[in-house]
């Protein structure tokens, strides 16, 4: 009746169990962090108006009082009205380094989405690794409570000692404090998940789902050379800016009010580029540019040998899966052999833990594999540019 109330639970429980995908794009949604980040593309907006706008004109009105010595008091008035006007070809500078710098703003916030999804990702295969390790444990403590009944049985027929019937009940008993211990720790993994999502309050996850490898994806979309080569550009855009020595005149046009004359002026004031040509300004931002190439050359270079050791890595864990699934199937059979054995005394109960240890090892690896598996599967996608936003 135990072990059909115990399956009822389990049932329950992996029906209402959100799973992976629902709980990644809630945590998406929700994230503060990405919230955060999105705000950028708003802020360079924002800057990229403000590089392109024109200055305010100015208005300058002046009074004046007029005191000839022979004759009676006079007055007059001036205005003056400068407009300062952007030279051909900074207008288009400027605006390119706005587009530069509003690309680089969505390059910065697709960088933090891949890696939050990568990191929330890792996040849970950690907390699925534990949860099938518990899973595993409560099917070790199955054969460790049977090979114990076994031995009750047979302590009391007589045919085995107390000593060796107390010895399955310690192994027994070990094996639940290996579950307990687990389970504490499960809940650390679990929590830590649910902080990192941005998520208050507990809920049923599903822990059973396989990370795939994105045939899509391809290499030369890795998010943080994207982010580089946005930071490059913005570098380029600065330094074009600065190419110009001049950028603005001030056009003025005035207007003088006196007693025997009204004057009308028009006329520009032109900086002259002698002491201040932006030509530091424009070598810095060209020296930015070229050891942000230096950097993505770099990250490509990371990002070949990556790939090449996470394709080896996926090859002998397919390879060692393979290899372990069929021991565990011979293991399997065996343990049901030495089981059967031992209720008719042909198996002693050292030989039967320790092909019942055998078992659970295998299993262990089995999981610790499909975990690995996981991970590599996850990081292949991030530096492939699957998880781009």
């Amino acid at each position: 009746m135990i072990k059909i109330l115990s399956a009822v639970v389990l049932i329950s429980a992996s029906l209402f169990a959100q799973d992976f995908d629902a709980f990644l794009d809630n945590a998406l949604k929700n994230s503060t962090y990405l919230k955060s980040s999105s705000l950028g593309l708003s802020q360079a907006r924002e800057q990229g108006s403000v590089m392109t706008r024109y200055k305010n004109p100015s208005l300058e009105l002046e009074y004046s009082e007029f005191r000839p010595d022979s004759s009676k008091d006079d007055n007059g008035y001036r205005a003056a009205f400068t407009q300062p006007i952007r030279l051909w070809g900074v207008g288009s500078d400027s605006e390119a380094y706005a587009d530069a710098t509003l690309n680089k703003a969505a390059s910065n916030y697709s960088l933090s989405y891949a890696e939050f999804t990568r990191d929330i990702s890792l996040f849970y295969t950690e907390y699925t690794n534990q949860r099938k390790k518990l899973e595993l444990a409560g099917e070790e403590l199955e054969i460790a409570k049977h090979i114990y009944e076994i031995s009750k049985e047979r302590n009391s027929a007589g045919t085995i000692s107390r000593g060796e019937m107390l010895q399955a009940q310690v192994d027994y008993e070990m094996v639940d404090i290996k579950a307990q211990t687990l389970n504490l720790d499960i809940q650390d993994t679990y929590f830590k998940l649910l902080k990192f999502a941005g998520i208050s309050k507990e809920i049923e996850l599903d822990f059973k789902h396989e990370f795939k490898l994105d045939s899509d994806a391809l290499s030369t979309n890795n998010p943080n050379i994207n982010y580089l080569k946005s930071y490059k550009q913005e570098a380029k855009a600065s330094s074009q800016i600065n190419s110009n020595s001049v950028k603005w005149i001030d056009i003025r046009a005035e207007y003088e009010d006196e007693p025997d004359q009204n004057i009308m002026r028009v006329g520009a004031s032109i900086p002259l580029a002698i002491f201040n040509t932006s030509r530091e300004e424009m070598q810095i931002a060209k020296l930015e540019a070229d050891k942000t190439e230096l950097l993505i050359e770099n990250e490509n270079a990371k990002i070949s040998i990556e790939n090449i050791k996470l394709k080896k890595q996926r090859g002998l864990l397919l390879l060692l899966k393979s290899k372990n699934e069929e021991t565990l199937k011979t293991q399997t059979k065996l343990l049901k052999m030495f089981e059967d054995g031992y209720k008719i005394a042909s198996i002693n109960l050292l030989e039967l833990q320790n092909i019942k240890n055998r078992v659970i090892k295998t299993k262990e690896s089995l999981i610790k594999i499909n975990t690995a598996l996981n991970q590599n599967a996850i990081t292949t996608n991030y530096i492939s540019g699957a998880y781009n936003e």
